[in-house]
């Protein structure tokens, strides 16, 4: 489904004091704010340029701090918008204008529904309007409280996004913010506890910003619950603040270069946490595509084509050293990343050709064979959105067979192996009917896990190609059924998969004293990881195998190691195993009852 956002600029409204690399009008081409009436013409006119089917469209009120302005005013704005939204999102309940027509919604539990009489004097462009799902707007952060909230909620808003530009007090000021990062983080709090989705929007260049600056900047954004951002290299703008301090040479602007591999190494941050990055560079005005009110800084028409050139042309320059004899080559890309990597004016290919004889790309189908990654619904955000770019994911909701910390760990429901998996007769059908269509053997276990420990724990096994490692004493039968030709080997600890991970054969990291010395016992590579920084909810503390799974050669860690204290120890002995270490979430290392991964290629 391709998204679209309507586009509704009310410039510099409500701000409280100009920061001093502002100037909406120029920014945005927008001279002065639109009348509602205005507002339903500029809807219209857009519609009419979406495709009626696979379309997710939204309204949007950019360019101004729209929750400052006056309340009747953002009331009116916000009434036009809501009368376009699909019947059950919206949130009013009362006559609604679509055109010159009128539509009477009525509130039928919890959703608006049109009466029959109605639905047959709906128009087209009645049928299109329903395509619209929800209203987004930006705003300061000090302009965020639970009455602001409370209105937007009524009114349909569904996204809000912040105009945070940086996470280090020193720029903030420097910048003439006139908020600080806490501002940021109390409003970001309060809009994810309301139920909105939190865009973050960040500038680089800023006065007293650093290229290390920025990067925290993304990772914070990135902990804070972000869904979407907006990167913005500032440029210096004709009538500004900036302007005087750039002619004074007390403000110098980035390179576009340096703003470009800037940009490259935040859109790794931020693909890593699983935020989509919805814009990157200025969308300009004439002003600025002319010059007229651009004065410096890094600004391209396609400053978004020339990062992701940049990106490919990193990954294509090791071939040159790979191939020095050069001759004929062929690079395998998706069709969506094709353009970058050719590049923008074809760059990257200009810059092969100087070294092979024959250059070509290849277009292949994008995610093929990717693997089927289970994991808890409750694991952070972040990487539930960096998990599913890299697999296909289930993820197990809380059920009430156990207590609430591990309730929808998927070690404690099921039993992964080469084979397939072995689940609890209890798990839901509707998450057993999505594993099933994945083509992977599924095997019901004798009897569902028990409230209280051991009985807790029956499913909570380690299966590797040689061994079946559990407190046999508790283990369902089913598991030693399903995964014949292992030794079968005695631990105490009932919580085995949550306490160990194999790396391999020879390798296991576990954070279980006694597991250890069985495992050294069989003369294996034994790393114990001390479970006390690994968040659970309810309990004292996790388990560190929890917060992992493997895929392929890499070790998904849910969080960074560098919230543990033995982080050069363990990255190390990860490495010695073979592995690589990929973390899926700068955030506190939290045990997410494992991250379960099966190669979907091999399923029969």
């Amino acid at each position: 489904m391709k998204h679209y956002t309507i586009p509704i600029f009310v410039p510099e409204l409500a701000c409280p004091n100009q920061c001093i690399f502002c100037n909406q009008r120029s920014i945005s081409g927008c001279q002065q704010q639109p009348e509602p009436d205005e507002v339903h013409e500029i809807i219209q006119r857009h519609l009419k340029t979406i495709p009626d089917v696979n379309a997710h469209v939204e309204i949007g009120f950019f360019g101004g701090s729209f929750t400052g302005i006056e309340t009747a005013l953002q009331e009116k704005y916000l009434a036009v918008a809501n009368e376009y939204i699909t019947p059950a999102w919206s949130t009013l309940v009362g006559y609604s204008r679509l055109g010159d027509k009128k539509i009477f919604f009525q509130f039928i539990h919890n959703k608006h529904q049109k009466s029959a009489e109605v639905k047959s004097q709906c128009s087209d462009e009645t049928k299109i309007a329903r395509h619209i799902q929800g209203i987004r707007l930006s705003t300061r952060p000090d302009y965020i409280d639970i009455k602001v909230l409370k209105r937007l909620k009524c009114y349909g808003v569904t996204t809000i996004e912040l105009g945070a530009q940086s996470l280090d007090d020193e720029v903030l000021l420097l910048s003439g913010r006139g908020h600080t990062v806490a501002d940021v983080e109390r409003a970001a709090s309060m809009i994810l506890d309301s139920g909105f989705a939190l865009g973050l929007q960040m500038m680089t260049g800023l006065p007293g910003d650093t290229p290390e600056k920025s990067q925290q900047t993304a990772r914070r954004i990135v902990e804070l619950g972000a869904t979407c951002t907006r990167i913005y290299p500032t440029l210096v703008i004709r009538g500004t603040e900036l302007e005087l301090r750039w002619r004074k040479g007390d403000y110098q602007p980035q390179s576009l270069r340096e703003a470009v591999e800037l940009c490259a190494d935040l859109l790794d941050i931020f693909s890593l946490g699983g935020v989509k990055v919805i814009r990157v560079g200025l969308h300009p005005s004439e002003g600025i595509l002319d010059g007229s009110e651009l004065l410096a800084g890094p600004f391209h028409p396609s400053f978004r084509e020339l990062v992701k050139t940049y990106k490919w042309e990193q990954k294509l320059l090791p071939l040159k050293q790979q191939h020095p004899e050069g001759g004929n080559i062929t690079i395998p890309v998706t069709k969506n990343e094709l353009p970058y990597a050719i590049g923008y004016d074809s760059a990257n290919r200009n810059m092969l050709e100087k070294h092979f004889r024959k250059v070509e790309f290849s277009v292949i189908r994008a995610n093929t064979g990717l693997p089927l990654i289970i994991t808890d619904k409750r694991t952070p955000l972040p990487v539930k959105n960096a998990l599913k770019k890299i697999g296909n994911t289930v993820f197990i909701p809380a059920q009430d067979l156990v207590y609430k910390s591990i309730n929808g760990h998927p070690d404690i429901f099921m039993c992964e192996g080469a084979e397939g998996l072995v689940v609890a007769p209890g798990l839901p059908e509707a998450i057993k009917g999505k594993l099933m269509t994945t083509g992977i053997r599924i095997y019901t276990g004798n009897i569902n896990p028990g409230k209280t420990y051991p009985d807790s724990a029956i499913y909570n096994a380690v299966v590797t190609s040689e061994y079946i490692i559990h407190n046999l004493k508790i283990t369902d039968t089913a598991i030693l059924e399903a995964f014949p030709g292992r030794k079968h080997l005695h631990v105490n600890q009932g919580y085995t998969r949550c306490n160990l991970i194999a790396l391999g054969t020879n390798y296991f990291i576990t954070s279980d004293k006694g597991i250890e010395k069985v495992l050294l016992g069989e003369g294996k590579q034994v790393l114990f990881v001390d479970p006390r920084p690994v968040r659970l909810h309810g309990q004292e503390h996790g388990f560190f195998p929890g917060c992992c799974g493997i895929l392929n050669n890499k070790l998904l860690i849910s969080a960074s190691l560098v919230h543990h204290p033995d982080q050069a120890i363990i990255v190390s002995f990860i490495n010695e195993a073979g592995l690589v270490m990929h973390e899926l979430f700068p955030g506190d290392l939290t045990d997410v009852g494992g991250i379960f991964t099966i190669d979907l290629k091999n399923a029969t």
